[in-house]
């Protein structure tokens, strides 16, 4: 059964948040995506609109994705990422994008009609093919980059999975999802679930990371992460 072989190749965390229904949906968006490189398609959930987009897991990818939508105006107003294996040494992430509109598109979660999505497409494709380009020729190295408090910090304890916790709060800004996610991948940190929320211009971001490469992880590499994150926040620049 399709929905049943999806629900076991996804995280632990996905399993608790979405009910049969939901699942089979999401099941029927992924397997749309075939051998293309990424797919994407609205699925109408209760709370409205939601951009779905699956595509082979990549460093930077929420990044890509984060760029491609400014094209088109529009920001992320809430995210749920998950990655899952489909196979040896493959593994694929089905995004979960609630969006809103950065200049005349009202409180409404926004969306992008057949031929804006088509475009939002190309653009994501293009940026995915010109990253790999350039991650063949640049070794990697780390990037430069009256409110609530600004917050980033770790959990004390792992998941279920055995993965690691971090807490952001900070105040909302265009490209705080794409610093966030290009500091974690320059410090070799996948993500492998996401749940982002904005509450009066105020985020309130969890992700769930594991090393690349699943390496020991010491108290001074989380507290690096910490803060290269912070440093990146764009209300810190």
């Amino acid at each position: 059964m399709l929905a049943q072989r999806f629900l076991e190749f996804m995280p632990a965390s996905y399993a608790r948040l979405y009910g049969p229904k939901e699942i089979a949906d999401h099941a029927a968006i992924a397997a749309r995506r075939g051998d293309r490189l990424v797919h994407a398609e609205f699925w109408s959930s209760p709370r409205g609109p939601i951009l779905c987009v699956v595509a082979d897991d990549r460093p930077g990818l929420l990044a890509l994705i984060t760029d491609a939508l400014l094209v088109h105006d529009l920001a992320i107003e809430s995210a749920r990422v998950f990655c899952r294996e489909i196979g040896k040494g493959r593994s694929e992430a089905v995004d979960f994008l609630e969006l809103r509109g950065l200049v005349g598109r009202g409180n409404r979660l926004a969306e992008l009609d057949e031929a804006e999505l088509g475009s939002f497409l190309s653009s994501l494709n293009e940026l995915i093919l010109e990253d790999t380009s350039y991650r063949r020729t640049v070794p990697s190295g780390p990037h430069p980059d009256a409110e609530p408090p600004t917050r980033v910090y770790f959990e004390r304890k792992l998941t279920a999975d055995g993965h690691y916790s971090l807490i952001v709060e900070a105040p909302d800004a265009p490209g705080l999802l794409h610093a966030i996610s290009s500091v974690l991948n320059a410090r070799n940190f996948r993500i492998i679930s996401c749940e982002i929320r904005t509450v009066s211009g105020h985020a309130h971001d969890r992700f769930e990371l594991e090393p690349y490469g699943r390496r020991p992880v010491s108290d001074a590499d989380l507290c690096d992460v910490q803060i290269s994150v912070l440093d990146a926040l764009p209300s810190r620049r």
